[in-house]
């Protein structure tokens, strides 16, 4: 069994990249791959990139072995980017070769009810920054265009027929252009083009995530005002008019989709600046992306699938106008979301603050290793790394440290960028004031509510259990990092 992900449009790229980070933390039930589509006509969507990017560093981290601790257990492979609009297209008329249409007497008539629904300006403009929030384009050109012989999916369709137990969940706005063409768009075509069951049902389940407004963004300056775009003022509408859609369409929940998982919040954040697309279009993350990736892990760990369903969950009144633990999901197979996720968190923190640093310096300087009995012990010694003279282990150990840091970074935004107080983790696990020779926070107050324990886990204790895990340790065949690893996790899951 493998699993699916398709993020369509700028908000299925940020949900995706919120699914990334989650899924270090080892939420999915088994250790199968995850497969990745973006489909996007913005290909330089700074959204995309940035996801993009994040799952390279997360296949870089997950080259270092990290023992029974269930962390980057899934590969993440990331197919070719589907663009709906081809590379010679540049707007509209070239997708539909309205120049061929109103010439040629057979097809005249068409080319008037094609001007008859879209005005010139939809007809024209440049469609390289996406699809405005004008779905009604990105419908029309998707429909034309997804191919079963085209990249990705001539790859990818074969894959997931002979997928015993096929799982696909869609990323999308409902309020947008692109994602709100291509969520039910792409999902009847992938139904049309899977295999079925005697009954005429897919084989494979398919579910997503349609994402309601939770963000604005300012008036565009004069320079762009003239330019088709997606506007606030019409969020609602359109979110509306989809939702009638999906209301009225009985072809779609049941026969095409499993489960639809909707999310959005009535307090919109404010996004700083506003952009037409292109690199500059890359907005901070926000909890409501969270709640979107918690969907697509719930869908892909059922056990089995009753009839279609739109899943609920609402928020407690514990923190007045605030998420915390308890209103998130509990997806997590193993135990409750809040270890799974919690420990995964103060492991990155430990690492970036921490284990990194003395690695890095122990490959600069052997003398520093008379300092650090737990990296004679447990790199050396157990794992038989040098990491003077192995540099490629370094290069492992360098490419969690990045990971790290755009962790944190994604983090911080979730727990600042939203006019909700998200009290999940202790702010200053983001900051990068923290520089010490070992850090100072104590590790037990990083996940909220802070509980007192009678004994700080600050970093010189930190330092001293790790040195002293050695004592408890069972002998094993095992070499490489994950003799480390599972000692920072073990004891940041005390």
């Amino acid at each position: 069994m493998s699993y699916y992900l398709i993020g369509i449009g700028g908000t299925g790229a940020r949900c995706m990249e919120a699914f990334i980070h989650l899924c270090g933390a080892g939420l999915l039930k088994d250790s199968q791959p995850v497969k990745m589509v973006y489909v996007d006509a913005d290909v330089s969507c700074g959204n995309l990139t940035r996801t993009q990017q994040t799952a390279d560093l997360y296949e870089k981290a997950r080259k270092i072995g990290y023992g029974n601790t269930g962390m980057f257990k899934n590969p993440i492979d990331q197919t070719e980017l589907w663009n709906p609009v081809d590379d010679k297209c540049k707007n509209m008329d070239d997708v539909f070769s309205r120049t061929t249409l109103k010439n040629k007497l057979d097809t005249k008539n068409l080319g008037y009810l094609y001007d008859s629904l879209f005005t010139y300006q939809e007809r024209t403009t440049d469609l390289r920054k996406g699809f405005r929030g004008h779905p009604a384009i990105g419908s029309a050109i998707m429909n034309q265009k997804m191919n079963a012989e085209d990249s990705p999916w001539k790859e990818l369709l074969p894959q997931i027929n002979s997928d015993k137990d096929a799982r696909i969940f869609l990323f999308a706005s409902v309020f947008g252009g692109t994602g709100a063409a291509g969520f039910p768009t792409i999902a009847k075509l992938l139904h049309e083009f899977l295999n079925k069951d005697s009954d005429g049902n897919c084989i494979a389940k398919i579910g997503g995530a349609l994402v309601l407004p939770y963000f604005q963004f300012p008036p565009s300056d004069e320079k762009s005002e003239k330019e088709m775009q997606a506007k606030v003022e019409e969020f609602m509408l359109n979110t509306k008019a989809a939702l009638d859609y999906y209301r009225n369409d009985e072809s779609l929940l049941g026969p095409v989709f499993n489960s639809i998982y909707m999310v959005g919040d009535n307090d919109l954040t404010e996004v700083k600046k506003f952009s037409l697309g292109s690199t500059d279009q890359k907005n901070e993350a926000n909890i409501i992306e969270v709640y979107a990736a918690l969907a697509a892990f719930d869908f892909f760990n059922k056990v089995e699938f009753g009839p279609a369903s739109t899943p609920m969950i609402a928020r407690s009144d514990e923190v007045k106008d605030g998420i915390t633990w308890n209103d998130l999901p509990n997806v997590s197979t193993n135990t409750n979301l809040k270890v799974s996720l919690g420990t995964y968190i103060k492991f990155l923190y430990v690492y970036k603050h921490g284990i990194l640093k003395t690695l890095e310096k122990c490959a600069i300087n052997q003398n520093e290793k008379k300092h650090a009995a737990w990296y004679l012990d447990l790199v050396e010694k157990s794992g038989k790394i040098n990491v003077t003279k192995d540099q490629l282990a370094m290069d492992e150990f360098k490419s969690l440290g990045e990971y790290t840091n755009v962790f944190f970074s994604w983090m911080k935004d979730i727990i600042t960028n939203s006019k909700r107080k998200v009290a999940l983790v202790n702010n200053r696990v983001c900051e990068d004031t923290l520089m010490d020779s070992w850090f100072k926070l104590d590790v037990y107050q990083i996940i909220l509510p802070i509980i007192e324990h009678k004994d700080k886990l600050d970093g010189d204790r930190f330092w001293n259990k790790l040195c002293d895990y050695k004592k408890t340790h069972q002998i094993t065949n095992t070499s490489g990092s994950e003799i480390l690893m599972q000692a920072i996790y073990e004891i940041c899951n005390e």
